[in-house]
């Protein structure tokens, strides 16, 4: 029979927290992503929603967690058990924020955890329509996280809550 590794165990946490919500009316999920790279035996998962609204202009947020073949390999031929994943959060904004907003937000995270991440802010501009702007902030944990961290994966899952509502409200406030 097959044993799931700690990275499956955990994927299946963070699917149950993203479609309890989206089955309570709350969010509405836009993109989930389950891969294998079969050159590396890397594993890759996302899923991407965003909060329920009338208005046209909502911010999405992706949560990806990734692990690697030596993960993998610790896992099931050495029985490591001390074996996770990285995790990382990027909110999609329906358009470009002024960087002092931006940098209250990431305080905003940071008073919410203790753990260590580095942000981004990313800006891309299309080269064939001048007027199509994307945006998004990515949050990148520096450490990996473990099954015996399912309770701060549901708390940073919490805190994006916050976020998409701070970000939306802030996007409301420019138009």
């Amino acid at each position: 029979m097959f044993d799931p590794t700690a990275f499956d165990n955990m994927k299946v946490i963070l699917e149950g927290l993203i479609y309890d919500k989206d089955l309570d009316g709350e969010y509405e999920i836009i993109d989930r992503n389950d891969y294998v790279n079969l050159s590396k035996m890397d594993r890759l998962f996302s899923i991407q929603y965003k909060k329920l609204s009338k208005q046209s202009y909502t911010t999405s947020c992706k949560i990806t967690m990734s692990t690697t073949a030596s993960d993998l390999f610790n896992e099931l031929i050495n029985g490591n058990t001390d074996v996770g994943c990285f995790i990382e959060f990027e909110f999609f904004l329906p358009k470009t924020m002024e960087i002092e907003i931006i940098q209250r937000s990431l305080l905003l995270f940071q008073n919410k955890t203790n753990e260590q991440y580095t942000p981004f802010y990313n800006i891309k501009q299309s080269i064939l329509d001048k007027n199509k702007i994307e945006s998004s902030v990515n949050i990148k944990f520096n450490a990996k996280m473990t099954e015996d961290d399912f309770d701060k994966i549901e708390e940073l899952v919490h805190i994006a809550e916050i976020m998409l509502q701070w970000y939306d409200e802030q996007t409301l406030k420019e138009i």
